[in-house]
């Protein structure tokens, strides 16, 4: 596959012919493929009283979609509404006992802390790796694991800072002890290329609206094809008996929840979200997501590159396979200098971490990070002089 015209791509998202949009880690802007799934969506609804915008047919071919994106299996695959939901169903998925426990990390998102917290009533304990500069080496885990861990949880890609976690090496070592591996993808999908059955994780849950080009209240929960029928679930319908005959209506039914991932969604899916979620897949594999990434990482690595001349400092690892599309920038005042950066600069950043949060996807250029840069050192000399 030649490369993508990145120029010509990057005309697809019409919000950035007014502002420089680098936070793609908090949410996307929409491609036009997203608008026209919308008008499709509403045209069917009015001329043909939903045939089209309410087929479960269509529900099962966006799962199709999405799994050949993310390399998985359809069967493996079920649509959330965010990525809390989906940690949520891997929060009561196992049969945890008193004196068990549960790690988790110092770098996680609150979601991915909340969603556990039930457990520690039942006398199960929490326990938190903890990073090393930034970074979430095997060790961070292994420290905190004993025979009694159950669980281990954590990010792909670090909402702060962007530490990338190494996830075959990390999974490896929870099924030799076996151990579930549960990981928060939602910074990873859509940016990254590797499949997510080769990541040796159990259930990843993934929000629809940032590097998928979805809606907020769309996602999806991988969960891995041998342990969908074992886990527990608080939906419709439990597995059957391994003798019966094979499921195959998830495609064509809501109510079919056997033997796939299909039984952790309950009622109506979203199909709104669920229309977007199937235009984006179509839109991110045009592109392939091999081409995506390189791009990804040509961007941050230049970006790392022009805060050091700038004298910024970053808590962002250097190494590729550390990181992702996600730079921090460590400034005083992170939040002020985000307001200034939108309000007099039409510069879109973040604040995670009392730092500053740069975020990227392939529609950005290197003409976005200059002007970001530039207007950071503007904002932040003045104080740095006083």
């Amino acid at each position: 596959m030649n490369t993508p015209d990145w120029k010509k791509l990057r005309n697809e998202f019409p919000t950035l012919e007014r502002w420089t949009y680098l936070d793609i880690a908090r949410k996307t802007v929409p491609p036009r493929c997203q608008e026209q799934a919308l008008l499709d969506y509403t045209r069917d609804v009015y001329e043909n009283a939903g045939a089209d915008a309410w087929s479960a047919l269509n529900t099962g071919a966006a799962r199709s979609a999405l799994a050949q994106l993310l390399g998985a299996k359809p069967s493996e695959l079920a649509f959330t509404k965010n990525t809390t939901e989906g940690l949520n169903i891997a929060a009561h998925a196992f049969d945890l006992k008193p004196g068990d426990n549960i790690v988790l990390t110092n770098m996680e998102h609150l979601a991915n802390i909340w969603v556990w917290k039930h457990w520690e009533a039942k006398g199960v304990e929490l326990r938190f790796a903890e990073h090393r500069d930034g970074r979430l080496p095997l060790e961070s885990f292994l420290e905190k694991m004993d025979g009694r861990t159950r669980v281990v949880s954590t990010a792909y890609i670090t909402y702060g800072n962007g530490c990338r976690v190494n996830l075959p090496e990390l999974g490896a070592a929870c099924r030799e002890r076996g151990v579930k591996l549960v990981v928060d993808g939602v910074q990873a999908a859509g940016l990254l290329a590797a499949p997510l059955s080769s990541l040796g994780a159990d259930i990843i849950a993934i929000g629809g609206h940032k590097g998928l080009f979805g809606l907020t209240g769309s996602g999806i929960v991988y969960c891995r094809e041998d342990l969908v029928n074992e886990v527990r679930t608080p939906f419709v319908k439990q597995p059957v008996a391994a003798d019966s005959a094979p499921a195959k209506a998830y495609a064509t039914s809501q109510f079919d929840y056997v033997r796939v991932a299909h039984r952790f969604e309950g009622g109506n899916p979203n199909f709104l979200g669920v229309k977007v979620l199937h235009r984006g897949a179509e839109f991110l594999q045009s592109i392939g997501l091999e081409h995506i990434e390189n791009r990804v990482r040509e961007l941050t690595t230049n970006c790392l590159k022009m805060l050091k001349s700038a004298g910024l400092k970053t808590q962002t690892p250097q190494a590729w396979e550390e990181r992702a599309q996600i730079v921090n920038v460590m400034v005083d005042d992170a939040t002020g200098l985000m307001d200034r950066l939108r309000e007099k600069h039409r510069v879109i950043a973040n604040v995670k971490d009392d730092a500053l949060r740069l975020s990227m996807s392939f529609f950005n250029d290197e003409e976005d990070l200059e002007k970001a840069i530039h207007a950071i050192r503007k904002e932040t000399a003045p104080r740095a002089a006083a």
